[in-house]
């Protein structure tokens, strides 16, 4: 079909829909109705001749057209978000979306330069909509897959093919235990019985958590750190934290570490960025601001 602008509300509808899987979320991102995005759903699918959802009392589900003209939309609006940012910095103003995604509990880090990246961009003559998320290593990368995230910073313990990584920093994360533990009265030298201990690991980084630890009872899994925490405060589980991030209970007396000496992990914080495609000058931009706030914050620590 020829695209013009009753189109492209028609597609923007569907796009979202599609993302949020259903009715529901698309009307609190559009403020459209059910019934109007009804109608407009039904038009488009008219306009080109095919069925792209089934709904009803079945719920909402995308036929395999619809997944395909859910992947084409998503290519056309990059397309568009790239052409509007292009334009816009000839005249010299940085214009459009940058969608950035983070792994859970790094605001604690001295050494997380996104904060300051930010403040950086946005002192920049910029009319740029920023969309913050934070999500696990797995999905980030998936996200920066199929265009949903410009750029992610955070630990990746699997690399994927499509996804380009420039390491920034190094995290260290200790073994902890919280209050209530039979570890947690240890006299300073004195050997730790860990073998016995209930051991919660991150899901992510499952092997790597339990090579770590050797012979462990490993009873728990979490997919971020907030979960682990509050394993760990419960006074029934040793695990690792960041250093950073578990510094505040450890101040309050609420946690302590388990043999430092021994029991320590070095995870690499990376910037990930999709390797096809060249990033419009907005997510070059960022980018630019995100390496130099790195590198002054490195220098700063």
């Amino acid at each position: 079909m020829n695209v013009d602008n009753i189109d492209l509300r028609l597609l923007r509808v569907f796009h979202a829909l599609a993302e949020n899987g259903g009715f529901a979320g698309a009307q609190a991102e559009l403020g459209l109705t059910p019934s109007t995005l009804s109608i407009h759903l039904s038009n488009l699918e008219q306009r080109l001749g095919m069925t792209l959802c089934e709904r009803g009392r079945g719920g909402f589900r995308l036929t395999d057209k619809g997944e395909r003209v859910h992947m084409a939309t998503k290519r056309l609006f990059l397309a568009l978000e790239g052409f509007r940012a292009e334009t816009a910095a000839l005249r010299g103003r940085l214009v459009g979306e940058l969608s950035i995604g983070l792994v859970d509990s790094t605001v604690s880090d001295a050494r997380s330069p996104i904060a300051a990246a930010i403040r950086r961009f946005e002192q920049r003559d910029n009319d740029v909509h920023i969309r913050l998320a934070v999500d696990r290593p797995a999905a980030l990368n998936h996200a920066l897959l199929d265009g949903r995230l410009n750029v992610a910073v955070g630990v990746f313990p699997r690399h994927v093919t499509g996804v380009t990584y420039e390491t920034l920093y190094t995290e260290g994360s200790l073994l902890y235990c919280g209050l209530g533990h039979p570890l947690f009265d240890l006299k300073p030298g004195e050997p730790a019985d860990i073998q016995r201990c209930r051991y919660v690991a991150r899901a992510y980084n499952l092997d790597r958590d339990l090579a770590a630890m050797g012979q462990v009872v490993h009873k728990a899994s979490v997919e971020n750190m907030e979960a682990e925490a509050h394993l760990i405060l419960s006074g029934q589980f040793i695990g690792f934290l960041p250093e950073h991030y578990a510094a505040q209970w450890v101040a309050a007396g609420r946690m302590r570490t388990i043999d430092p000496e021994r029991y320590r992990m070095e995870s690499d914080i990376a910037l990930a960025v999709p390797s096809v495609g060249k990033p419009n000058l907005v997510v070059r931009t960022f980018c630019d601001d995100l390496l130099a706030a790195s590198a002054a914050r490195l220098a700063a620590v």
